[in-house]
């Protein structure tokens, strides 16, 4: 319990510390500004042409500014499109990687009589009760606190009891087969992209391979290669399917051209997955799910504020609100925005010039 403390203690100060003070400070003093304003300009006896001219210098004011700022939002956010793209067709070239990687499994969990113990492999988890295991929720059980359903509890504790398992090589062969098809569908076909060797154009879902990080699933498959334990009869395979498979590995890096397939081989292959290829692509798949964030979040909320307490608020109170009382509090309270609003973009102007030329 003491040690939860520290560790929630240490992560609240490194946040804190993560905060831009200066602009937390400023917002307080620019808010602090506009009710100052606001309340001054409401205690003073001004006549009736204030709001008038107050609301028409508000409108021409920030008519010009808000435009000025969605000219600049909208190229910020087509050059992020451009750097978007440029990360999706690095997904690409990843997720074909991947591809690869599952083709080269689909080959090794095809046949009969190429693993040292059908009984233990193919025939075990192919086939029967256990058909819609998964590696991931298998691996997941023993490791941590995540919990899948009663009946897949059940099913899991039922496979590990059953004489035929071989701890090693069937998780070996169930991971395979995991990354070949889709465990939990109904549906036992394999997908359109591992038949025959075509180079296709898409991504992996982040769902996927959030998965496959966070069990270290090439890793753990390649532990077993690395050992050099002997579960797959590689001379068992047809000429075709070792060099269907030798290509694969070709196409996942240039430097296994010319090797031969063995457990070194596989071993290298997932230790490539496990620290590049999966890694890789989840960053980037993270990348490309966000949204708006940091400066052009802040950008996109004076733009909003702007618009919205600068022409639109202004607007109705000019041409809606006949109340000569009501409207005169309105743009009180306006101008008190306004210049708020005002104060914290002028103050933060070079900041905000300083974040976008400075990129290390």
């Amino acid at each position: 319990m003491k040690t939860k403390i520290i560790n929630l203690y240490y992560r609240t100060i490194y946040e804190l510390q993560s905060w831009n003070w200066t602009m937390i400070c400023l917002s307080i003093i620019s808010l602090e500004l506009a009710v100052l304003l606001a309340v001054s300009l409401q205690n003073q006896n001004l006549d009736a042409d204030f709001s008038k001219n107050s609301l028409e210098l508000l409108l021409t004011i920030n008519g010009l500014f808000s435009a000025i700022l969605v000219t600049y939002f909208f190229n910020r956010i087509s050059w992020i499109l451009s750097l978007k793209k440029e990360t999706y067709e690095e997904a690409v070239e990843f997720s074909q990687k991947i591809t690869e990687f599952r083709r080269i499994c689909d080959k090794l969990t095809e046949y009969y009589n190429v693993w040292e113990d059908d009984d233990a492999t193919k025939s075990l988890i192919e086939h029967g009760a256990y058909k819609h295991i998964d590696y991931y929720d298998f691996k997941m059980l023993s490791m941590s606190d995540y919990k899948p359903s009663e009946k897949e509890i059940e099913l899991i504790e039922k496979l590990q009891n059953d004489k035929r398992y071989k701890s090693g090589m069937s998780d070996l062969f169930l991971g395979m087969i995991s990354l070949v098809r889709n465990r939990k569908s109904r549906n036992l076909f394999k997908d359109r992209e591992l038949y025959k060797d075509f180079q296709k154009k898409g991504i992996y879902n982040l769902e996927f391979i959030e998965k496959c990080v966070e069990v270290d699933y090439a890793s753990r498959l390649g532990y077993s290669f690395n050992k050099d334990y002997a579960y797959i009869k590689y001379y068992a395979l047809s000429k075709k399917s070792k060099e269907y498979i030798l290509k694969a590995c070709e196409r996942i890096d240039a430097k296994y051209k010319g090797a031969e397939l063995n457990n070194k081989l596989m071993s290298e292959i997932c230790d490539d997955m496990n620290e590049h290829y999966f890694k890789e692509l989840y960053q980037l798949l993270l990348d490309l799910r966000k949204g708006l964030s940091g400066m052009n979040l802040l950008i996109f909320s004076i733009l909003i504020a702007s618009i919205l307490f600068g022409v639109l608020l202004p607007f109705f109170t000019y041409f809606i609100v006949d109340n000569i009382e009501l409207k005169q509090v309105l743009t009180s309270i306006l101008v008190g925005l306004n210049f708020g609003l005002l104060f914290f973009f002028v103050t933060n102007l070079y900041g905000i010039i300083k974040r976008e030329i400075t990129w290390t």
